[in-house]
């Protein structure tokens, strides 16, 4: 019984030791330390309070970053946009797009997660990419207790940057975003919803195995996950959602960071990796440590 016990303290302090969210980049050319935490869109705002440092990295810096300015995603003119952006060509709506049995599997999955208050009549023009937002939403709300979408971290975030008066800026624009959400093929995209009803069980636990290693601050963990072959990003969205975006988002800070010291907020899966964000910063001379 000794020897078990040992056994569980160690393992517990091996995921203390690697857990980590936070990390300073210092070095090379920055003009002072910046700042960079990976984010969950499922994890409650209350995990800033064990983020150690986190009220010092950001009160210390310059400006705050963020994929996108979480304000203006959320502007009425870009809401607008947006539900003009997730219109299907009248040729591909969703009664056209999918058989008929197709349609009832995908309508039974959406009634029974919105408790029958959702039905995919109701979103008939819309293409197949903004049906899997709202089902994953729905799934995440069952899966994830304590899930607020009114309350997401990355916009917390940034109103909290506000608030002590830094400079709000972000790697990306609504367009981009926008593309990045509804710009696949309709055929993909059709492919990706029915690939959700087919996995159903596995997305849910894959929803809640994500949470759970934010959650304990593993993004090794997070970034596995996202790309495992079962129900994570295929190779060819892996490099769009992730490989392409890490890049683009380190040729600005090497612009950014000779000039102001930054807090970047960004998907936790985008900084490990030998093509993650943090190992990016390394091979172009900066100092990358754990906030302890």
């Amino acid at each position: 019984m000794k020897e078990l016990m040992i056994s569980f303290m160690m393992l517990f302090a091996a995921m203390g030791s690697n857990a980590q969210i936070l990390y300073k980049v210092s070095g090379n050319n920055a003009k002072g330390d910046s700042y960079i935490m990976g984010t969950h869109h499922l994890a409650p705002i209350s995990i800033l309070d064990s983020i150690e440092g986190f009220n010092v990295a950001i009160n210390s810096v310059d400006a705050v970053y963020g994929e996108i300015e979480q304000s203006e995603m959320i502007s009425p003119q870009t809401q607008q946009k947006m539900m003009m952006v997730a219109m299907a060509p009248t040729d591909s709506t969703i009664s056209k797009v999918f058989s008929k049995e197709q349609y009832d599997s995908i309508d039974n999955v959406l009634k029974k997660y919105s408790g029958g208050q959702a039905a995919l009549n109701m979103l008939e023009p819309m293409k197949p990419a903004l049906v899997s937002q709202q089902l994953t939403l729905l799934m995440n709300l069952q899966v994830i207790p304590n899930f607020n979408p009114m309350q997401l971290l990355d916009t917390y975030v940034q109103a909290l940057g506000v608030q002590a008066e830094k400079e709000i800026k972000s790697f990306e624009n609504v367009d981009f975003q926008l593309n990045i959400l509804f710009g696949d093929p309709i055929s993909m995209q059709a492919e990706d919803l029915l690939e959700t009803i087919r996995k159903e069980d596995k997305m849910k636990n894959f929803s809640f195995e994500l949470y759970n290693a934010y959650m304990t601050q593993d993004i090794e963990k997070v970034y596995q996950s996202m790309i495992n072959p079962d129900f994570g990003l295929k190779a060819e969205a892996e490099a769009k959602m992730l490989t392409n975006r890490n890049k683009n988002w380190v040729n600005q800070l090497k612009t950014i960071l000779p000039q102001q010291s930054v807090f970047v907020c960004v998907g936790a899966g985008h900084l490990p990796g030998d093509k993650g964000v943090l190992n990016l910063l390394r091979e172009a001379g900066y100092t990358i440590t754990p906030v302890k």
